[in-house]
């Protein structure tokens, strides 16, 4: 037993978790499925063992199980990361941070199910999955000592690129908001081009409908995204090419996003694949949980 709860092991188990919990929330909303149990929680459909199973319910009852064993994991995470890595500066604040994510997340989550929310709040349950995802990230990061492991004394990162992590933390997490609101808004398929809401007539901005413009206002602040990681990986190329450490992280990153944008665009064209869908919830989630891994760091080198 004393093997099975090394804190390696909870620190595997509990990003797996939450990795799941993640995805399990993407798909309830990109089926539709929140509602699957009714106007009931934690029961469903007012019973521990619900009959007249349908898809819509085991989407919706599995995300709420899986939801319920991370917590239990997270409680167990936290509890080894504050005995035995709580000397590590960002562990405290990491473990804070964790724990009242999971708390908000599950509160919103259920506050979904029983009360009639508005597209803006429901769209920001996602961004508060991701805030949960990577901070049990960052503590596994710190159990398997990925900080020693690169010789945090010979990683420099300039103090402009520090701004620009600090900065893409802020405008992802918008990003990333103005994407769940344009599933929650029913926007996903309002606009029949890409990259232009219509490609018959890409500058028709005055004739768009407040679904149009919410759809094309994530597009535009998700192509400027785009455009900044790319200019970052240029800017990084020409003047720290020598730094190993940065070009090959950023080069990942760089990477993901590219995917994200591609998938992004594959969700208009394969209308509204749900793998393509939930493959673009996991991707901006890789991408996040790496640049929150750059800045502690940065700031470790800092």
């Amino acid at each position: 037993m004393k093997h099975i709860l090394h804190p390696k092991v909870v620190a595997v188990i509990s990003v797996i978790t939450m990795f799941f919990v993640l995805v399990g929330g993407a798909l309830v909303t990109k089926t539709d499925s929140g509602l699957g149990c009714g106007r009931h929680w934690p029961l469903c459909h007012g019973a521990l063992i619900p009959s007249n199973i349908n898809i819509e319910l085991i989407i919706e009852y599995s995300h709420r199980m899986v939801s319920g064993v991370a917590i239990i994991v997270i409680l167990v995470l936290s509890y080894q990361a504050w005995k035995y890595y709580s000397h590590i500066k960002e562990t405290k604040f990491l473990i804070f941070i964790t724990i009242l994510f999971i708390v908000i997340q599950s509160l919103l989550g259920a506050a979904a199910v029983l009360i009639e929310q508005t597209a803006v709040i429901k769209a920001l349950h996602f961004g508060i999955s991701l805030i949960s995802f990577a901070s049990v990230f960052l503590l596994a990061a710190i159990i398997f000592n990925v900080n020693e492991k690169l010789h945090t004394a010979t990683v420099q990162i300039p103090k402009s690129i520090r701004v620009h992590f600090y900065s893409l933390f802020v405008y992802t997490l918008i990003v990333v908001y103005t994407g769940a609101l344009v599933r929650h808004k029913q926007s996903s398929l309002v606009c029949g081009g890409w990259p232009f809401c219509s490609n018959d007539d890409p500058l028709a901005f005055s004739s768009y409908s407040l679904e149009q413009a919410i759809q094309m206002g994530h597009r535009l602040l998700a192509g400027l995204l785009f455009l900044w990681v790319i200019g970052l990986l240029i800017h990084i190329y020409r003047h720290y090419r020598n730094n190993q450490f940065l070009l090959y992280s950023w080069t990942i990153a760089s990477l993901l996003l590219l995917l994200q944008v591609v998938l992004g665009a594959l969700i208009i064209v394969t209308m509204l694949n749900s793998v393509i869908a939930l493959l673009h919830a996991v991707v901006i989630s890789l991408f996040f949980a790496l640049l929150c891994y750059f800045i502690m760091i940065a700031r470790r080198v800092a």
